[in-house]
């Protein structure tokens, strides 16, 4: 009977820490997906702006790299007889094709980062810093999907006495979709990139006065 007895006891002990045991993971699991909800959001935003940013600025400046276009390849200064400017000259078709280009570019890039995965420690739930990186990492998926829009805009700056600095600049426009389960969310941010700068001498002609112009 005092053996009997004694498994009986064991076995409720191990009841309890078998139930506890349950309960604790159940009630973690809870935890978390209610936290879940409320971080799950920011987190991917945060997430996928980052990669983005970082895919549009490495396929832009690669694709730039490549061209390998300098400032007298885009633009001609014209001068007049007594050595005032009397126009500047843009070549179109390179400048188109800088536009094309690295928009391509960067629509392969973002292409290749369509499926994305992030894991998020337990720990980050907590918003206790000692804590952030610790426990097991619960795994979020989401995708991103992208279009993009640019124009070539140049700056004049002024660089000293009757010297001015031409800078030929990309505006690349990216507008990010992500998406996942059940969030989704829009990205939009402009990035300014120098393709060619010179430093002119001389005058500016009034139609190209302006701080920033189009072609």
């Amino acid at each position: 009977m005092l053996y009997n007895r004694h498994r009986k006891r064991k076995f409720r002990i191990l009841r309890r820490i078998l139930l506890s045991t349950f309960l604790i993971i159940l009630s973690l699991i809870v935890f978390c997906e209610v936290h879940l909800s409320d971080f799950r959001p920011e987190y991917i935003r945060i997430q996928a702006e980052i990669l983005s940013v970082n895919s549009v600025c490495d396929a832009a400046n690669s694709t730039l790299e490549k061209l390998g276009y300098r400032y007298d390849d885009i633009a001609k200064i014209k001068y007049s007889e007594d050595g005032k400017v009397q126009s500047i000259e843009t070549d179109s078709i390179k400048i188109n094709k800088i536009k094309s280009e690295i928009t391509k570019s960067v629509q392969k890039e973002i292409a290749k980062v369509y499926d994305n995965e992030i894991d998020i420690p337990i720990g980050a739930f907590t918003n206790v810093t000692v804590l952030s990186n610790w426990g097991p990492p619960i795994t979020l998926s989401f995708n991103l999907i992208g279009s993009f829009s640019s124009e070539i805009v140049s700056t004049f700056e002024q660089a000293g006495i009757n010297q001015t600095v031409h800078h030929i600049r990309l505006m690349l426009t990216s507008k990010i979709m992500t998406t996942s389960l059940d969030y989704s969310g829009n990205i939009t941010f402009t990035t300014d990139f120098e393709i060619a700068q010179s430093v002119i001498v001389g005058e500016i002609p009034s139609s190209y006065g302006n701080l920033y112009r189009t072609y």
